[in-house]
């Protein structure tokens, strides 16, 4: 199952959105997010998908061009100081790691991870050993949460069996073993 398709039924993960605020300035849209206070072109920032903060809720659509919004019922232009977010993007490697997992394993992971206080959008970093067609070995995956640091060794047999076992070992010293076949 691809990502799309799996995001609907697992939590509203945490750091999964990129948030800020608008401003239209020299003919163009600018985003500024509020995390690191940065500025950037909007059209940049999105690949067309953008949420809007308006009367209370959080509006999906497709950024048109000259900041209109379309929601697929209706449209809309974005107002200087509007509200926006957008999903991060996750890195290449990790999304097809992710996409690789059964969905059991997947969903198990997800639980696993979040249960020490990480997101799937924490990821900095994935060597996924599955792109070059590999049958046996480890992934490794490198998480910041902005509290703590983890390393995760996904250790992975493909083939008859699928069998896979994760170890999260964190910047404290503490680590955890997940195993998972089938």
């Amino acid at each position: 199952m691809d990502m799309e398709r799996r995001l609907p039924f697992i939590n509203e993960q945490k750091r999964a959105y990129t948030q800020g605020t608008v401003e239209f300035a020299n003919d163009e849209w600018i985003f500024f997010d509020e995390e690191d206070e940065e500025a950037s072109l909007l059209e940049e920032m999105t690949e067309g998908s953008i949420e809007v903060f308006r009367h209370g809720d959080w509006m999906c659509g497709q950024l048109q061009q000259g900041g209109i919004i379309d929601t697929g019922i209706g449209s809309f232009p974005l107002q200087n100081g509007d509200r926006v977010r957008f999903r991060k993007r996750l890195p290449y490697a990790y999304q097809q790691w992710l996409e690789s997992l059964s969905d059991k394993t997947f969903f198990r992971f997800v639980q696993w991870l979040n249960e020490h206080g990480f997101s799937l959008y924490d990821c900095l970093y994935c060597y996924n050993g599955l792109l070059f067609e590999k049958y046996a070995g480890v992934n490794f995956i490198i998480y910041d949460n902005t509290e703590l640091v983890s390393n995760v060794q996904h250790y992975y047999e493909r083939g008859n069996t699928c069998r896979d076992r994760f170890e999260i070992t964190f910047n404290t010293g503490k680590r955890f073993v997940c195993a998972q076949s089938g």
